[in-house]
């Protein structure tokens, strides 16, 4: 060192301007502190992670959340550079893990290291959720029922369906307590229990939507929390007294009915194949659903007649049909049963 360079006061090496030099000014600086424990909180139930304060239902490995936590646990100065991390994790108890953590990094252009141990606390607590579920807690009811009649076996289905997939969208969309109570399937058709009324409102619209019908809503009120009225809901799901696909008699002639707007309805004739629209106090009786209808065998066709074989009994039975229509023996035709009669589908 040339007798004119500039000293460091405090260790006597170079300084570009006389004054501490880079690392001195290091040393001087705490640049790296760590939390001695770390609280980790899953809960037993569904497995969700809960962190400040809220909880998560977004599937992480164990050794992924205690790096993720870990490196929280690490404070370091705004001036370190390049950070590099090495960390060791050995459990010690059911409970308890312990990490070793090394980091290297740089300050003002000088190489840095620095280790610490942290220890995290495994702890289990019961989520919101299924707090509430297994307090059998409950915001609202959603009633699937149908007018003038039960509910068909698929609509019972297409609904307990609508509310699984209602609650799954809800559920990846955040709303962590949508969620289904319980589904009881009744005489009078099906009721679900919903956690939440946002739940209740959005099963209730996606059934009318895809089904018909209307639904309305009666609150009840339960009490008070914290100076609110709470209220539950019970959503009253009417889908309408025919639906596409049903069987109907009017006028003497049968109808499939193809859309139901309201109170009015739109048909096929079974027989002609015209498509016509009336009133739905206009139907003298309701013979099925489409679904229920059986497969049989042309075995003749004699101008507007034909012979079709009945599986049950092995017998030939006549029917008519339009002068117009098709079919022809050796087809597989769909049939309904009106008492003693036949009614072709096509």
């Amino acid at each position: 060192m040339r007798i004119k360079e500039n000293i460091c006061p405090r260790c006597g090496g170079p300084s570009p301007d006389g004054g501490i030099c880079a690392r001195c000014r290091v040393d001087q600086i705490q640049w790296m502190e760590c939390d001695p424990r770390i609280f980790v909180i899953e809960c037993p139930s569904c497995g969700a992670w809960k962190e400040a304060g809220a909880w998560s239902d977004l599937y992480r490995e164990r050794a992924d959340i205690a790096t993720e936590r870990i490196l929280r646990a690490i404070h370091l100065d705004p001036g370190v550079e390049s950070p590099e991390f090495d960390m060791r994790i050995e459990d010690i108890s059911p409970n308890r893990s312990r990490a070793s953590c090394a980091v290297s990094a740089s300050i003002l252009d000088i190489p840095v290291q620095g280790s610490c141990s942290i220890e995290i606390v495994w702890q289990k607590e019961q989520c919101d959720r299924c707090s509430r579920m297994s307090g059998s807690y409950y915001e609202g009811v959603v009633q699937v029922r149908a007018k003038g009649r039960k509910p068909y076996p698929f609509e019972i289905a297409t609904a307990a369906g609508i509310a699984q997939e209602t609650e799954d969208a809800l559920q990846e969309g955040g709303e962590r307590l949508s969620f289904i109570s319980r589904m009881d399937e009744s005489r009078d058709g099906l009721d679900i229990t919903v956690g939440s009324q946002r739940m209740g409102q959005e099963i209730s619209s996606n059934i009318v939507r895809r089904l018909g019908g209307r639904f309305t809503t009666h609150p009840k009120l339960i009490g008070e929390k914290a100076g609110r009225q709470v209220y539950r809901i019970t959503y009253s799901v009417r889908l309408p007294k025919y639906t596409r696909e049903d069987i109907i008699l009017l006028g003497g002639r049968y109808g499939e009915v193809i859309a139901v707007d309201k109170e009015n309805i739109r048909y096929r004739d079974l027989f002609s194949g015209a498509i016509r629209t009336v009133k739905e106090n206009s139907v003298e009786r309701l013979i099925g659903n489409l679904r229920d209808a059986e497969s049989v065998m042309i075995v003749f066709r004699d101008g507007d007649m034909i012979g079709v074989l009945e599986p049950a009994s092995g017998k030939t039975i006549e029917c008519q049909i339009h002068h117009s229509s098709p079919l022809c023996a050796g087809q597989e035709i769909r049939i309904m049963r009106d008492g003693i009669d036949l009614i072709v589908i096509g």
